[in-house]
């Protein structure tokens, strides 16, 4: 499969501290990969410099996708959205910052499966943290990005909710959306997914068998 973006040995340094320590990897169109490593150990940073939110000390990465701006998705631990604003009107704001048809957004694989219409009325600072995680991955999603970039994108879920999201990320890597998962712990939901598994720790980024 084509090559989305291409991680070409990055270090991150924060202090006298290596968060990161030469990590090159390819993500691929339909990839659905899983990175698991415990807390502290560089999930989070690896995420934030694919999504060109965190410039790496040393190494590169290269976006054979197009500006990363608009063939990245990237839903963190913070949800993006304004919390005094309801769930429509922030699908509204960001269907605008990427000239999309916020129609589509609510017609959408991802506003169905993760049952959005039950909360679009309801403003983001009345929704529990698994709710706020669905309407962030939907807003992730707006752009209809080729790399989807999620940390711990089952925290927070219940198992119907899990199942739902599960079932949506199938179907989006299956249209040619590469998913990029993290979580601390190998489990659940994450190995029936992914059809590569790596484990970071310390900053090295290593297959896990």
């Amino acid at each position: 499969m084509p090559i989305a973006v291409r991680v070409m040995d990055v270090w991150k340094r924060y202090g006298k501290r290596w968060i990161l320590r030469g990590i090159s990897v390819n993500v691929s169109d339909g990839d659905r990969i899983f990175i698991y490593g415990s807390n502290g150990s560089g999930k989070t940073t690896l995420l934030g410099i694919i999504a060109g939110l965190i410039l790496p000390s040393k190494g590169e990465v290269k976006y054979l996708c197009g500006l990363p701006r608009m063939c990245i998705g990237y839903s963190g631990h913070y949800p993006l959205l304004y919390e005094d604003l309801t769930v429509s009107e922030n699908i509204r704001y960001y269907s605008s910052l990427y000239g999309v048809d916020p129609g589509e957004a609510t017609s959408s694989l991802a506003w169905s499966l993760l049952f959005l219409d039950k909360v679009e009325g309801l403003r983001v600072s009345q929704l529990s943290y698994g709710w706020r995680k669905r309407v962030d991955i939907a807003r992730a999603l707006l752009h209809r990005p080729r790399v989807l970039l999620l940390d711990e994108p089952f925290t927070g879920l219940d198992e119907e909710a899990s199942s739902s999201l599960g079932h949506l990320l199938l179907e989006v890597s299956r249209g040619g959306v590469a998913v990029v998962m993290t979580s601390p712990r190998l489990e659940g939901m994450y190995l029936e997914l992914a059809t590569r598994v790596y484990r970071i720790q310390e900053g090295v980024l290593e297959v896990a068998g």
